[in-house]
């Protein structure tokens, strides 16, 4: 029987990880939180504001950051809460019961691709920047809910858009923020030997590497391609580093990254 490679099996392997430090009541958290459907389910967010409202919104209301570093005491405490228990039971039953829908079939030959520069899925997941992200998340939620055949494509952008602040002066300033990728809702698609997919792609007369991270949309998964590889020059990371890099060289790398570099993802994860 060949194991699939579309990520699924990275996805089962990052849940059982997080679920090794939550005490036994509370390891349906795990999963949950490897999957965006608690963000639209009914009272889904609720389970770990109820935890602790306080620390999850300092962890950027990313749940796998959140469970990651939260204290030992916490969890134990969490796990002996009526309110909380009851919360996760119906939450974990309202999706196991929509993942569980059967698919409906787009193309006979396999699902529909959808490629977009952005995809603004949840604040936890920093690659979007306004309304055309947004829209493309909500047709990721909505190809979910109607349990289509569909996969989504896009970059892995590690310091996501750009953040403004003022100074006390009344200047403007911008900045960015660097992710973890280790504690997003996100996991690296390995191949049959174990090691990371990757892809090349031929951009300023050299071939730009990059692995593929899978993240779950309710039934959608989103394949984000990531060229932030030691392998690759500073100027080749650069190419995943910002969205909508002001740089029309690394712009028009970042489309080839996408376009070439998608297909050719889906051809690897067949």
């Amino acid at each position: 029987m060949n194991t699939p490679l579309d990520g699924s099996r990275d996805v089962r392997r990052a849940t059982e990880r997080l679920a090794r430090r939550l005490p036994e009541p509370l390891e349906n958290l795990a999963w949950i939180a490897y999957n965006y459907l608690w963000s639209w389910t009914p009272r889904g967010e609720d389970i770990f504001r109820l935890i602790d409202d306080h620390r999850f919104a300092m962890a950027g209301e990313n749940p796998v950051r959140f469970l990651a570093n939260l204290p030992e005491r916490d969890l134990l405490g969490a796990a002996t809460s009526p309110e909380i228990l009851s919360v996760l039971t119906d939450v974990a039953e309202s999706m196991e019961v929509e993942l569980a829908r059967p698919t409906t079939s787009v193309l006979a030959s396999g699902p529909v691709a959808f490629f977009c520069a952005e995809f603004g899925v949840h604040q936890s997941l920093p690659v979007y920047s306004g309304g055309l992200g947004v829209l493309a998340g909500d047709y990721l939620k909505e190809t979910s809910d109607q349990a289509l055949d569909v996969v989504g494509v896009g970059l892995l952008y590690r310091r996501g858009y750009v953040h403004q602040r003022m100074d006390l002066s009344g200047w403007q300033h911008e900045y960015w923020l660097e992710a973890n990728t280790g504690q997003l809702p996100a996991v690296r698609v390995r191949g049959a030997d174990g090691l990371p997919i990757k892809v090349h792609v031929p951009i300023w007369n050299g071939q730009l590497a990059a692995h593929v991270w899978r993240v779950d949309v309710g039934r959608t998964p989103l394949y984000l391609l990531d060229a932030g590889l030691p392998e690759n020059s500073p100027l080749e990371r650069w190419v995943t580093a910002r969205l909508y890099e002001g740089s029309h060289d690394v712009r028009l790398a970042q489309y080839a990254l996408l376009g070439i570099g998608g297909v050719r993802a889906l051809d690897a994860m067949g």
